[in-house]
């Protein structure tokens, strides 16, 4: 006898082996129990969730000698024939093959004639959304008044492309992706009965790139088999599928805290040298760090499909990463796997993907510039906590002013006409009316409070008026700098907006222009800034626009 595929072999016989669509088969055998069964129904949903097996179930709980039950015996002679496709009345049909008016002619002509060996006759159209137009106008009298022992059963992968009076006749049934979870129960339990030897970890990895269907998850178990004979072990099925080891994405993880980029390219390296799959690799690696995501925001553990230890490493990962950084490392991820699927050097797309996870400055111009914004929260917060600190601390008054002041007040006595705004100056530098300064005495005064700092002041406003001067004769270099960094429209917009420096105060500088970039110009002034740096060495901060005064204003500048 030849090889049955395993996926064929364990078929479900029974309601009990469906996996994965427990409200679908409950709902099914409530109808089988009350009498209440329909005459339409439509099974949708992706590849092999179950779509076709629940309908040759459900015609054999129909047309079982014991039923219609919810347990079909499986040892009748319909229950054999159904399950070896050769029961006359239980009629598969593929849409796909079958599509025109005529087929569909051929079927109303054969539907009025009663079952012949059970109870029901069942018409299963698999693929049905590949019916012309004229094929589903000519089904829909049938389809929604069928003879009493007739049930249609249409199943689709893409109901989108059904037309609404197809819909609107059956009852819908959506069949979801089965969790990788219960893809491995069914694989260790196929495994047990075959006495094979299978590690949970090669299961739980044939399991995840069966993406949710049971069908994909038996073939490549299939296929594991005929590499590792009687054992599927995990290194195996690695080498199998083209994917790489979990541990792999964990240090991938790790080196982006650490910002280590030698060890991301190592990393690359190694996967690009063994031969694995590139593109399933950078998949794998945008759903890591989607695990770490949900673990961050505290998402149920069900939505993470990894092992418990796994789990507890993520947990630990999820702590060091910020939300925003998660999030943007997702984008560029995806960003680089579409990438790569249109790239003649998807290795190199690859690797410039990972660069830009350790590298702020690169993600942060195209992903919102959150770290920038973070830390400026920060600065913020701990500037309010200072004063915060300096409005409740007490202050510090002159004991002479105000102890002669408290004296009186505390006395009830009115305060001397000396003893106001110039108290505590000598008699001799207030006018004799008592309500100021004389002009010479005042001037003393004002020349003895100034004397110390005025070299300081002036030294600094030297310093400021060099800097300027550098910055303005090495402006132009700096224009030309932003193209050579690949800067070319903010370039152009400092040309057509004429900007130029203003003037420069205490280490922040005032730029005139154009007011129509003004606004585009600064929400890239930190390019600016790090060009201004790495061309003239000075560190300064763009504070914003002023308005151009006047030409001789503009001279004197420049």
């Amino acid at each position: 006898m030849s090889y049955i595929a395993l996926y064929r072999k364990y078929r479900p016989r029974d309601f009990d082996g469906i996996v994965g669509q427990d409200a679908i088969v409950t709902t099914l055998k409530n109808q089988i129990k009350t009498g209440r069964i329909g005459h339409a129904y439509l099974f949708c949903g992706m590849r092999g969730t179950g779509k076709t097996s629940t309908a040759r179930v459900f015609a054999k709980a129909l047309n079982c000698e014991r039923g219609p039950t919810v347990n079909p015996c499986n040892q009748c002679a319909p229950c054999r024939a159904i399950n070896n496709g050769s029961m006359m009345d239980v009629i598969e049909m593929d849409a796909a093959s079958n599509r025109g008016i005529d087929d569909i002619r051929e079927l109303r002509e054969k539907v009025n004639f009663p079952p012949s060996e059970g109870k029901y006759k069942v018409y299963i159209i698999d693929e049905v959304h590949m019916l012309t137009t004229e094929a589903f106008n000519a089904l829909l009298k049938t389809l929604e008044e069928p003879p009493r022992h007739v049930v249609f059963i249409l199943a689709t992968t893409e109901p989108n492309k059904l037309p609404a009076t197809i819909l609107s006749r059956c009852m819908r049934f959506d069949f979801s992706r089965v969790s990788a979870g219960e893809l491995v129960r069914r694989m260790k339990e196929i495994a047990e009965e075959m006495g094979i030897e299978a590690e949970e970890r090669a299961l739980a990895q044939l399991a995840r790139s069966s993406q949710g269907s049971v069908r994909d998850a038996l073939s490549l178990m299939d296929k594991a088999l005929a590499f590792g004979g009687k054992k599927i072990l995990y290194d195996d099925v690695l080498n199998l599928l083209g994917a790489v080891n979990r541990e792999v994405l964990f240090e991938i993880s790790r080196a982006v805290l650490k910002k280590d980029g030698g060890a991301l390219l190592s990393i690359v390296d190694g996967i690009a040298t063994r031969g694995r799959d590139l593109f399933r690799f950078s998949d794998d690696l945008m759903e890591h760090f989607r695990d770490i995501l949900f673990a961050s925001v505290g998402a149920d553990r069900r939505l993470i499909d990894v092992a418990d230890e796994e789990y507890l490493e993520i947990q630990r990962l999820a702590e060091s990463y910020s939300r925003e950084k998660l999030l943007s490392i997702i984008e560029i991820l995806k960003d680089a796997a579409n990438d790569m699927k249109w790239s003649s050097q998807p290795r190199i797309v690859l690797e410039a993907a990972v660069l830009k996870l350790i590298l702020p400055e690169l993600w942060e111009q195209n992903h919102g510039y959150i770290s920038r914004i973070q830390d400026l929260e920060q600065q913020m917060a701990a500037l309010q906590e200072q004063v915060a600190k300096i409005a409740t601390s007490p202050v510090k008054e002159d004991p002479a002013a105000s102890g002669a002041t408290g004296a009186a007040s505390f006395m009830g006595q009115p305060q001397p006409p000396e003893m106001g705004a110039t108290a505590g100056y000598p008699k001799g530098e207030i006018s004799d009316a008592g309500s100021g300064f004389s002009p010479d005495s005042k001037q003393a005064v004002e020349n003895r409070r100034c004397g110390a700092e005025a070299p300081a002041e002036r030294e600094k406003n030297n310093r400021d008026e060099e800097t300027f001067r550098q910055l303005v004769q090495a402006w132009p270099e700096i224009i030309e700098e932003l193209g050579k960094k690949r800067k070319k429209s903010l370039q152009t917009f400092i040309q057509t907006a004429d900007v130029r420096p203003a003037r420069l105060e205490k280490g922040w500088l005032y730029l005139f222009g154009d007011d129509v970039y003004k606004e585009i110009i600064l929400s890239d002034k930190h390019i600016i800034e790090e060009t201004v740096k790495n061309v003239t060495g000075i560190d300064i901060s763009i504070k914003g626009f002023e308005q151009q005064k006047n030409d001789e204003s503009e001279k004197k500048n420049f």
